[in-house]
């Protein structure tokens, strides 16, 4: 397993919106990459940061999903932006 782990930036006072979009737009978007297992997105107590922590099932499946987030430019005008992106080997779980 490999996870793919996306730090956003919130504009805080439109963090509402910015849940939309993960609820709307991102799991939907999550739910049909191949190799998708399953996924979380937390955001931060002040409503200032997200994380969202998605799990494939290859190293492939997660480097190829992890460009659809990278690619997104920095748009001071949306209530996020993607900050960075990593995908990680998953050694063990609990």
């Amino acid at each position: 397993m490999h996870t793919m782990v996306v730090r956003m930036s919130i504009d805080s006072a439109r963090a509402d919106e910015a849940a939309r979009h993960l609820r709307e737009d991102v799991v939907a978007w999550a739910r049909q990459q191949p190799g998708f297992v399953n996924g979380q997105w937390l955001r931060s107590p002040d409503g200032s940061e997200g994380i969202g922590v998605v799990v494939f099932a290859s190293p492939d499946a997660a480097a190829s999903a992890a460009r659809g987030p990278r690619s997104y430019p920095r748009d001071g005008s949306r209530a996020w932006n993607v900050e960075n992106v990593t995908v990680y080997e998953q050694l063990t779980s609990a």
